[in-house]
């Protein structure tokens, strides 16, 4: 019988490769003397401190050689302010010496600065990095150094125009994949590729201004270049339309793979033509294997139920059903905005994807290749989901033996609320996710929603068990005060430990004391009140009493509540888990009063 003690020390090191760093150090390390010893060999640790309290931080910077670690994510999000600076004062940053990946998020100039001293001693191969700071001359210059980086191969970049516009693309850049997360116009596009002689894949999460398609912009740029390409993936959250995006394709003759996301309502009518994309795909881009794309728009008031089968028809060819082997489909969705037309490829890709809000109902569906019980797969990593609403629609769809939605690598879960929890709703989840895989959970109650709370807290405990990678979780009570009550006493109060993160409306300045004097878990918890800043004064004495530097910081990120049509902002507490030894009396050992609200 195996275990870890008797493998090859190689093959625990690639166990380790699927874990992480917490769980390496503070739960296999001390194990036993041998484990030990292979933790302290282990080579290709991977840091990200998103859900590591200051305590854990600072006692892994005592344990973890920096010569061992080959990937590095830093934030100063709000949920860890001043992250990136208290790395700097324990660990030497010049020793990562076989550092392949670096993380930068909502990073300031001067730690960039900082970083840049040495990065080019660093064997890098990808560099990520999102920045809100007004100064943009200073941090594009810095990105611009680094980008001259001889083993640098792929970029990721989240920040403004203003950022983007004046980084300069050096001549000796080999970079063959590069993501702009705020794309600002078509431009960027032909600015990006015709500077970029290597460029393999490109992607461009969000047209953020959607500024018009100019045709004379293609003669300001070197478009030889434009043959590298070989997979573009293209979000925008403003018009696209068939001239603007054939006018772009046609110079990417060598394409393999093609993603097209609109976001918004779509008034080209010719992009939800199969056969108009048939003739040009066979004409300008002979070598794409793989085309994905998601199409939405509004239908006008006499359009009805047979406009789907007249669109779906125009994907029904050989060309489409046999030569490529796509599969499309087709939706009429009502909701209180009207009638809308979502056609879609039936593996779709999308960071986010909010499918059944609770407004929208099906009125028809149709697929091309007239098998409505092929599933559709829903590629994302954030999906909000109506359970009620998709519970109901789904066992309609089973029974009318229409389509079914499987979603895959969903790392973020939002739930609706409604009147009550669905019954069995944790195993009918598992069986279009794989729950294991989420680290956030959000609970959203619904607007104007009576919400029954018997039995509520035995389903949170039952969601706990099935999802063990579960690092943040995360409720809007939407100021329902039975729902307060119970999410304080039956799931804030039995949060399992492998949960680091936890955000929720508070009540009062007790409750948060209550939270946080038993959250010897947690690394980070977020409070949403409404007198915010007088509440995080009273957060910052109580820590101050217990001797703790932790860091309480407001945050931006409001909450709206349509209950009483208040605006809540975030107060962020980045902990330092030393307060909990300041008693000598263990926290399981403490009599907790619980709030009873009327």
């Amino acid at each position: 019988m195996y275990s870890l003690q008797t493998l090859p020390i190689e093959l625990v090191h690639r166990i380790f490769d699927q874990l992480d760093i917490q769980t390496i150090i503070f739960s296999i390390r001390s194990t036993c003397k041998l484990l030990y010893a292979i933790t302290n060999t282990y080579n290709r640790c991977a840091l990200n401190f998103r859900y590591t309290s200051k305590s854990d931080l600072l006692l892994m910077s005592l344990i973890i050689d920096p010569k061992n670690v080959i990937s590095l994510t830093l934030s100063d999000e709000n949920e860890t302010h001043s992250e990136i600076r208290f790395m700097f004062s324990h660990f030497h940053i010049d020793q990562f010496t076989r550092l392949r990946s670096l993380t930068l998020s909502n990073i300031k100039y001067d730690d960039l600065e900082k970083f840049q001293k040495h990065i080019m001693n660093y064997p890098l191969k990808r560099f990520s990095i999102s920045s809100n700071i007004l100064d943009s001359t200073k941090i594009a210059t810095s990105i611009s150094f680094i980008l001259s980086h001889h083993n640098l191969r792929e970029f990721e970049f989240d920040g403004s125009e203003q950022i983007l516009n004046e980084i300069h693309w050096p001549v000796s850049c080999r970079l063959e994949h590069v993501t702009i997360a705020q794309w600002y116009s078509w431009s960027t596009v032909y600015f990006v590729l015709s500077h970029l002689p290597f460029l393999r894949a490109l992607v461009l999460k969000d047209d953020s201004a959607g500024v018009s398609f100019k045709h004379s912009i293609i003669t300001q740029y070197d478009i030889k270049q434009l043959c590298h390409l070989s997979s573009l993936s293209l979000n925008s959250r403003y018009n696209l339309t068939t001239d603007n995006i054939q006018s772009l394709l046609v110079h990417l003759p060598m394409l393999t793979h093609l993603r097209l996301i609109g976001l918004q309502h779509l008034s080209d009518i010719f992009l939800f033509d199969g056969f108009q994309w048939e003739n040009f795909i066979e004409k300008k881009l002979s070598a794409l294997k793989k085309f994905e794309f998601w199409f939405r728009k509004q239908l006008n008031p006499h359009e009805d139920n047979t406009t789907v089968e007249s669109i779906i028809s125009t994907f029904r060819t050989s060309f489409w059903l046999k030569t490529k082997g796509w599969f499309v489909k087709c939706d009429h969705v009502e909701n209180r905005y009207g009638q809308q037309l979502y056609l879609y490829s039936t593996t779709i890709c999308q960071d986010s994807f909010d499918y059944l809000n609770g407004e929208n109902t099906i009125l028809r569906s149709a697929t091309n290749n007239m098998n409505n019980h092929s599933a559709v797969i829903i590629n994302t990593q954030r999906l909000s989901l109506d359970l009620n609403k998709y519970i109901s629609n789904d066992t309609q769809q089973n029974t009318n033996g229409t389509t079914q939605y499987l979603f895959q690598n969903v790392r973020e879960l939002t739930l609706m609320i409604g009147s009550h929890w669905p019954m069995r709703s944790i195993k009918y989840l598992s069986t279009i996710l794989n729950l294991s895989n989420l680290q956030i959970i959000c609970l959203h109650c619904k607007h104007r929603s009576h919400i029954e709370t018997h039995g509520l807290d035995a389903v949170i405990g039952t969601l706990f068990k099935y999802t063990l990678n579960l690092r943040s979780f995360q409720i809007n009570c939407n100021n329902f005060q039975t729902m307060l009550s119970m999410s304080l006493n039956d799931i804030c109060l039995k949060l399992p430990h492998h949960i680091k993160h936890l955000a929720t409306d508070i009540i009062n300045m007790n409750d948060a004391k209550m939270i946080l004097e038993r959250a010897e878990h947690l690394s980070n918890v977020t409070f949403y009140r409404r007198d915010t800043y007088s509440f995080a004064d009273e957060i910052n004495i109580w820590l101050r009493q217990h001797a703790s530097d932790s860091i309480c910081k407001v945050g931006r990120d409001f909450r709206f509540s349509s209950y009483n049509d208040e605006l809540h902002f975030p107060v962020h507490i980045w902990l330092n888990n030393s307060l909990h030894k300041q008693s000598n009396t263990p926290v399981s050992e403490k009599r907790v009063k619980r709030t009873h609200y009327t």
